[in-house]
């Protein structure tokens, strides 16, 4: 079961009673005890958080619930991983800090940096198998804030990108989000040029740094990654890009394709069962919260072409890639709880 700190609800319930929710009864609904959101530090099942947050999304209306969510937050309660995060040497070595620690603050979450001498992404995921767009609205508002904190807004992306369309809220992202946005984009993440990922951190300590580190690295680590999350990882990062075949993802890792063989048996997976997983997630992602058409979704899903995209969504999903889409976005809310204390 994947967890997360009890720190993403932060003010859960103040949000909630904002949007005209009763907060008590959408924890119980969770399986979520409120007196569990006491102590930030408690770990909770994280399925049952992401379905918390899109429920309240879907009940009330407010289609920026995360980001309001994320507003709620602040630098020092990403916990004692900030203390590294603020004085780090550069806005990349921040990033890395990030991803090296990441399993202290929740494990839904993988976290990439792609660069060359020019551009530079960093691209947030869910880990395959998670559905949220309102989990993927609050990651990107505690990752914003925690940057933007760290270096004390001294420095801003040049654009934080949106799978998702344009929501119905926007003025609520554009008033969080001090940068420009683009929805409907290829990935969930921030985009910079390679020159500001390496901008100095003008609050950096190197003897402070190096002291959080030492602290962080008392506390218990997880067991390293296994082979499937690796070639999870990598196929997130090539699927729009290229065909994501086997032989393109050992070359990534660089191993035989062989070697990458035995070792994802070994574990007792396939790599097309990989795949097919991560297309599970997407498309599905994309026809719902996106105005992306069919031939864009067939790219961004590793197809060449849209007749085998068709094909395949229909054998996994029983209908065509236009009927779902259809079906999913005249699906209309449930009727908002309002609380009764309100």
């Amino acid at each position: 079961m994947l967890r997360a700190r009890a720190v993403m609800l932060t003010n859960y319930q103040a949000v909630a009673r904002f949007v005209g929710l009763d907060p008590l009864a959408m924890l119980r609904n969770a399986r979520i005890s409120a007196a569990a959101l006491e102590d930030p530090e408690n770990w909770l099942p994280g399925e049952r958080i992401l379905a918390l947050i899109d429920e309240s999304a879907e009940l009330s209306g407010r289609d920026d619930f995360g980001i309001l969510l994320g507003q709620c937050r602040t630098f020092t309660s990403i916990g004692p991983v900030s203390l590294l995060l603020k004085h780090e040497a550069t806005v990349r070595d921040i990033l890395l800090a990030v991803v090296e620690y990441r399993y202290l603050l929740n494990e839904l979450l993988h976290i990439s940096i792609v660069e060359d001498e020019v551009n530079a992404t960093v691209e947030w995921n869910l880990v395959p198998g998670l559905q949220s767009s309102q989990g993927v609205n609050l990651v990107s508002a505690i990752a914003y804030r925690a940057i933007s904190e760290a270096l004390e807004s001294s420095w801003e992306p040049d654009c934080i990108h949106f799978r998702h369309s344009t929501p119905a809220e926007v003025t609520t992202f554009r008033r969080f989000f001090q940068c420009p946005i683009e929805f409907d984009s290829s990935f969930d993440g921030v985009s910079c040029t390679a020159k500001a990922l390496h901008a100095p951190n003008p609050f950096a300590e190197p003897d402070l740094a190096a002291y959080a580190r030492r602290l962080l690295n008392l506390l218990p680590k997880p067991r390293s990654d296994s082979v499937v999350d690796k070639v999870r990882s990598v196929i997130l990062l090539i699927i729009q890009d290229s065909s994501p075949t086997i032989e393109r993802v050992a070359d990534c890792l660089g191993v035989p394709v062989r070697t990458l063989q035995r070792k994802l048996i070994r574990e007792g997976h396939a790599f097309s069962d990989i795949l097919n997983e991560i297309r599970r997630e997407l498309a599905p992602r994309y026809l719902a919260h996106s105005s992306h058409s069919l031939v864009t979704i067939a790219h961004l899903t590793g197809y060449s072409s849209l007749s085998s995209f068709s094909r395949w969504f229909a054998a996994e999903f029983n209908m065509p890639p236009m009927a779902w889409r259809k079906k999913h976005r005249d699906s209309r809310p449930r009727a908002v709880i309002h609380d009764k204390a309100a």
